[in-house]
């Protein structure tokens, strides 16, 4: 169907007493979706997972919640777990993402590559990713994110949604919401699937194949999924170019150059072109714009990404009140990204042979030539794999009161290992200047004879553990004239834990390595209870209450390393009839900080990162200065802390028509969060605290002296601005808007018609740097969320043929990374798929076949202009791949 969303109330039954379900309330899940070959397989649904609540047989009362099914899915044209979720509005691509390694939220951390889940723009960690209601282990080595992509596309039966607070039913991280990946089983099929597709200077290969049995008393169900997507040149798209001036910007190529350019307070000096840098006289460096590199088109912007993943359960039914089940996953990630030769600010003493001094520039004893080593190392990339695997087993036993009896083991790890080379050993380097084995006045390849001696390399490792034990009993605890009252009560007992090496040879005395290793771990226990209690309905409906719910909920965690915490969660849903319907709800949840947001320290070997590099700020000539720029974790953190609200209604005026509207306000302190180096300075009175301007070259010394430093030195009176990037908890935020959901079907003689539209709009967005410090109004601004976000959808349906057509809207925005601020245009693209299935009957083995074609970007809308630091755009809110056309061939057999 075109409808990829729906606000849902799930229910615990079988697959066709849900179907009625859906049928009853208007909002069939797949009314226009293709009909693939699995839905021509009938699947033994065992027991629907609920997400948002602890109780079998229940929706999540009160809560705000959409879905997407396998139907519609496939209609949309995503890919993957990470395209799927972000095909809703209400989930924002700030924080991490594959198309970038800076950003807000702390995307520099992301190392890995991994595309995360971001609802409501908060942040990543505070959506809480499950699959099937389990938790999965966090990936990434130098950032903890719950990787959605290690399920295969091919296994998912459904994506839920809760836009809620749900810390009171689940614990940490859940605060913007919950993600839970619901996986296909019972399936009584197998089904195989081809799938190319292509953009300019980019292509995609996919490969699934899924099996499935079933009997009796169980079943199986396997899927397996290559995925292999290009990587993207940086010459691919003009954008990527760091000279600005066709889009109305300065040229902000790097002066880090071949030939290089000799800098002397704020005046450059370019080296001539086509000369060995051997007796070079002061008059032949002429003062001006100097040489410049543009180092934005050269390797990839996108990485060579490469995934194997394997998914796996099983159930058997021992006896009428036993049930085991097993479930386990496995994926592989490999990726590769070419990046641009190094380039570095370096100290040259005039005990060099080859120094220099320019004409008319004030008497020194050295100077800083900014020059590139294009010549010296030809394997420049970043890379790595990451390893994640899951399994859980369980049993379920049925008591005859209709109490139940469930508990599991699951036992996750994420291996990852992170490769960068193209790299130079920062002492070495100044040894190499000063014995002449370098020559940075050459414009001429072979001037660095000495390269082989600083070239350097980073590796670093990391694993995550989460292994967790879980008891739960629900069931009924009175017999009331509305229903039966119904009891959930259960305890978990958790230990993750984090280990990290590093191989580096960067700020070693030589190049041979060192190694270090970083060690965190903690153990959680916790104790729960939901309670639902069915107040109206059936013999004592009224007029005006057909039917009003109530559940309150509450979690108390104590956690080995900081403490514990409680958090409640009260719903209720009140019914006015058929048609019309509230529900609200309020709670509060909370984050800890994960294991790696609380070690770093920018004076010892941690988890910390320094750069030396052009940040960007509006007070500046040419709207850039060079400084210094801290990331990583901070061993002062707390945990994060929320209060949520959410009021809404459901309406069905007319037949085939839903409206779903809810209104939420989340107040958020002592936030986890990281300050972006392209838009600190831009909100410089927002984030105060975390900025020194004109540093003491003392103060610089130290940061160069640091074990973590990541770039060359230089000389400490370059360095205009010192930037603290590590993760703090960055005072509160406070968000409230409007989430709308809306769906019309229409069956006529010409097929079946249907429109959608799913609004998400923030009504304010305000954040406090710090406790006692005023709320700055955000919102659409620069590094933070848009306040509106549509998706709209048309769809029609005759026979074999289907066709959907999507509408996706990003409003306006202000770019304050520009001093006036100019006015970001909104930006509207379009999705298009058409399909083809065959029906299962057919002969000649075309029977289950269905053919597809889509298209992302239809009309290869290029991003707005959004001019910030050294480039021309913002991956933030738009996509650099442009219009990507794919084809699929599934059989199901």
């Amino acid at each position: 169907m075109t409808r990829s969303y729906r606000k849902t109330r799930q229910f615990r039954m079988t697959a066709v007493a849900f179907a009625t379900f859906c049928l009853a309330a208007g909002i069939p899940e797949a009314a226009l979706a293709q009909a693939t070959p699995a839905a021509a397989a009938p699947e033994k649904v065992q027991q629907i997972v609920v997400t948002g609540t602890s109780i079998r047989g229940v929706g999540a009362v009160g809560s705000p919640s959409l879905s997407m099914n396998r139907e519609a899915i496939s209609a949309s044209g995503a890919k993957d777990s990470s395209e799927i979720a972000r095909l809703l509005p209400q989930v924002i691509n700030l924080g991490a993402d594959e198309s970038r390694l800076g950003g807000a939220q702390d995307a520099a951390a992301n190392t890995t590559r991994t595309s995360g889940i971001n609802l409501r723009g908060i942040g990543n960690e505070a959506t809480l990713l499950l699959v099937n209601g389990r938790r999965v282990a966090s990936s990434g080595v130098i950032k903890s994110l719950a990787d959605p992509n290690q399920i295969p596309a091919a296994a998912i039966q459904r994506m839920e949604v809760v836009l809620d607070g749900a810390s009171a039913i689940y614990g940490s991280d859940a605060v913007a919401g919950v993600v839970n990946i619901i996986t296909r089983s019972n399936v009584d099929a197998i089904e195989t699937m081809l799938r190319y597709g292509r953009a300019d200077g980019m292509n995609q290969k996919i490969f699934s194949q899924t099996l499935g049995k079933t009997w009796d008393a169980g079943s199986v169900f396997v899927a397996y999924e290559h995925n292999d997507r290009s990587s993207l040149a940086a010459n691919a798209r003009p954008f990527f170019s760091n000279d600005l001036r066709p889009y109305g910007g300065t040229d902000q190529r790097s002066t880090q150059a071949v030939p290089g350019n000799v800098l002397i307070g704020r005046n450059i000096y370019a080296i001539p072109a086509g000369q060995n840098g051997i007796g070079l006289t002061p008059s032949q460096l002429v003062q001006g714009s100097g040489n410049r590199y543009d180092a934005g088109t050269v390797g990839d912007f996108l990485p060579n990404q490469k995934r194997d993943t394997l998914y796996a359960n099983a159930y058997h039914k021992v006896n009428d009140r036993l049930e085991v089940f097993y479930e386990g996953l496995y994926s592989q990630r490999d990726y590769r990204q070419r990046t641009a030769p190094l380039g570095a600010n370096l100290n040259v003493p005039a005990t060099s042979p080859y120094y220099v001094r320019p004409a008319g520039a004030p008497a020194g004893t050295g100077e800083t030539v900014a020059y590139r080593f294009l010549f010296d190392d030809q394997d420049l990339n970043i890379g790595g794999r990451e390893n994640n695997s899951q399994n859980a087993i369980g049993l379920t036993y049925d008591f005859d009161n209709g109490w139940e009896i469930n508990s599991s083991y699951s036992y996750g790890k994420n291996d990852a290992w992170v490769h960068r080379n193209g790299l130079i050993n920062t002492g070495n380097v100044g040894r190499a200047i000063a014995a002449g084995t370098i020559n940075p006045f050459s414009a001429l390849a072979g001037a660095n004879p000495g390269f082989a001696d600083f070239a350097a390399h980073r590796d670093q490792t990391a694993t995550n553990k989460d292994s967790t034990l879980m008891f739960k009993v629900d069931g009924p605890i009175a017999r009331l004239s509305a229903g039966n009252a119904r009891l959930a009560v259960g305890s978990e007992l958790r230990h993750v834990s984090f280990d990290q090496g590093l191989w580096q040879n960067v700020t070693t005395p030589t190049t041979a390595p060192r190694h270090s290793e970083l060690r965190n771990s903690r153990s959680v226990k916790s104790l729960y209870s939901e309670l639902y209690v069915p107040l109206v309905g059936g013999p004592t409906a009224t007029p005006w209450v057909k039917r009003l719910e109530l559940s309150v909920a509450g979690r108390y965690e104590r956690y080995s390393d900081f403490g514990s915490t409680t958090n409640p969660k009260v719903g209720v849903t009140w019914a006015v009839n058929d048609k019309v319907s509230f529900n609200t709800t309020y709670g509060t949840s909370f984050r800890a900080p994960s294991l790696v947001d609380n070690l770093g320290s920018y004076t010892n070997l941690s988890l910390t990162n320094i750069f030396v590099q052009d940040i960007s700020d509006p007070t500046a000539p040419g709207g850039v200065r060079h400084g210094i720029y801290v990331n990583g974790g901070n061993p002062g953190l707390k945990p994060e802390k929320a209060r949520t609200w959410s009021f809404g209604a459901d309406i069905k005026p007319v037949r085939g028509m839903t409206i779903s509207a809810s209104y939420y306000k989340i107040d958020y302190t002592d936030r986890i969060d990281t300050i972006q180096a392209n838009s600190a300075l831009a909100n410089e009175a927002l984030y105060a605290n975390y900025i020194i301007r004109n540093p003491s070259a003392t103060l610089v010394n130290s940061y160069f002296g640091s074990p973590n430093l990541q770039s060359p030195p230089e000389n400490p009176a370059n360095i205009g601005v010192i930037i603290d990037g590590r993760r703090s908890n960055l005072g509160s935020l406070r968000q409230h808007g409007i989430d709308l959901d809306s769906r019309y079907v229409m069956k006529t003689g010409s097929g079946d018609w249907m429109v959608g539209l799913n609004v998400a709009k923030i009504l304010k967005l305000e954040r406090s740097s710090a406790p006692g410090l005023p709320f700055t109004d955000v919102l659409d601004t620069f590094g933070n969320p848009v306040s509106l976000r549509m998706r709209a959808s048309a769809g029609w349906k005759s026979g074999a043929v289907s066709a959907n057509m999507f509408a996706n809207y990003i409003g306006s925005y202000t770019n304050t990374a520009l001093v006036p601020n100019t006015e970001v245009p909104s930006m509207t693209t379009f999705d298009a798929t058409l399909t083809y299935a065959v029906d299962k009957g057919v002969g000649y083995g075309f029977g289950g076949t269905v053919l597809a074609l889509s298209a992302q970007n239809l009309f290869d809308r290029a991003p707005p202009v959004v001019l910030n630091g050294t480039s021309s755009w913002d991956s933030q809110n738009a996509s650099a791949i442009g219009r990507f056309v794919s084809i699929s061939l599934t059989k199901s057999w």
